[in-house]
């Protein structure tokens, strides 16, 4: 069946939610612990008197889709013919109820892992840093389905990360097989190699790629996307191109349905359709959006969750106990690459490890070989040919493509763009 385009949705009572920064799906999912100690179930006792009065407090109501406290109805008289007669339950029945409650396995479960969740509310606490070398506290969990799942450490310490061993049986970090994740994730690399493409290509150019990958990182900027989107939305349009041809009119409906592509698999609330044709001066409509969508998808046979470079960087950085703004650093360096055509070809482990890298030259750290090595698996060699090309690119960006370097002028993203730049001749490799 195919998706719903605005224009069926007109004819129904349905209204579109408006997607704004208010609205955006990360406020929504820090918002979600909050949300579930609200509904965790809570301890009343229900008392009916001689009058059959039911007592209730902590109701809300739903109007024009906000929710308002209401008032403590201490009251609620019997209505006839609407309501049926309540069931008097006795003292016994009471005391069973509130002990059910208190030692239900369920209850307490959701309440350990609401605690859980608010040390990964963001995505810069998905990596140990420096100035935080201790583990963080988390509560232990005395549930049986948490108590067999447990693993013991039963690995060489050689061979375990300080950051798993920290989170070994964290259920959110997953300590316990990150490692094989991430081997995992270096075989996938090999599936999904991009070639040369653009010579096959009669009407595209670098240029007209680095201004479509330019405008998506506007899309991911105006409609808060995360940055796994953008990633794997570029990666999907290089993939797409090394096995197909496409004109120039059409380069940008290819892109948005990359990008829609990419939003439904990373996002909690992907935007609408709508948004993109819109963005897009609506010289294409929903219905070719959905097609596009499909021949993409059809194209990859259909497997399109592909290892990012921006997941390995910060794989590498956690692992390395990177600074945050060392960590940005690097994120803007591999963004920026993300509208050169020179790095599609490269792997994309390898791209996060030169990056990192030459972050840790331009903050005027010292990185060592063997840490290099253990936590990327390449070495100083393997990666020097990219981190000169890297660098080379920082001083030769295009000044009318600077969506990128914008964004990381803000002070979110502590201006890491305005760093001073490194000469090929300061830049050294240990």
């Amino acid at each position: 069946m195919p998706p719903i385009t605005r224009n069926q949705l007109k004819k129904c009572s349905h209204k579109t939610e408006p997607y704004s920064k208010e609205n955006r799906p990360s406020d929504k999912r820090n918002a979600l612990s909050d949300l579930v100690i609200d509904n965790v179930v809570k301890e009343t006792v229900v008392s009916i008197d001689k009058e059959e009065v039911i007592k209730s407090s902590n109701e809300n109501v739903f109007i024009k889709d906000k929710i308002l406290p209401t008032e403590n109805i201490s009251e609620i008289p019997k209505l006839k013919n609407e309501f049926p007669k309540p069931i008097i339950a006795s003292l016994t029945e009471k005391k069973l109820i509130t002990n059910d409650v208190s030692t239900n396995t369920s209850y307490q479960t959701a309440n350990n892992e609401s605690v859980n969740s608010k040390y990964s509310a963001s995505s810069e606490e998905l990596y140990t840093t420096v100035s935080s070398r201790s583990s963080i506290p988390f509560e232990i969990n005395q549930s049986e389905l948490y108590q067999s799942a447990v693993q013991e450490v039963t690995c060489n310490e050689d061979e375990i990360f300080e950051t798993d061993q920290a989170h070994w049986n964290n259920f959110m970090y997953v300590g316990c097989y990150a490692r094989e994740i991430f081997k995992y994730l270096r075989q996938r690399e090999d599936q999904f190699n991009v070639t040369d493409y653009i010579n096959n290509q009669n009407e595209l150019t670098p240029r007209h790629r680095a201004i479509v990958v330019n405008w998506l990182v506007h899309l991911q900027e105006m409609y808060g996307l995360n940055h796994e989107v953008l990633y794997m939305a570029v990666k999907i349009i290089d993939l797409y191109l090394s096995k197909n041809e496409i004109s120039k009119d059409k380069f940008q409906l290819l892109a948005s349905g990359a990008i829609l592509i990419a939003s439904k698999i990373d996002e909690r609330e992907p935007g609408f359709p709508y948004d993109l044709v819109k963005q897009c001066k609506f010289i294409y409509t929903e219905d070719e959006l959905f097609v596009t969508e499909r021949e993409l998808a059809k194209a990859l046979n259909y497997d399109i969750n592909v290892p990012l470079s921006y997941v390995f960087l910060r794989r590498f950085a956690r692992c390395m106990m990177c600074q945050m703004f060392l960590l940005t650093l690097a994120r803007y360096i591999l963004e920026c690459s993300l509208l050169d055509y020179t790095f599609v070809t490269l792997k994309d482990s390898l791209k996060a490890a030169a990056a990192l890298y030459l972050a840790f030259k331009m903050c005027f750290k010292t990185i060592n070989a063997k840490d290099l090595k253990k936590f990327t698996g390449y070495d100083v060699k393997e990666i020097e040919s990219t981190v000169i090309a890297l660098n080379n690119m920082l001083h030769t960006q295009c000044p009318d493509l600077s969506a990128v370097k914008q964004k990381y002028l803000h002070e979110t993203f502590y201006q890491v763009a305005s760093k001073s730049l490194l000469s090929n001749s300061k830049l050294t490799f240990d």
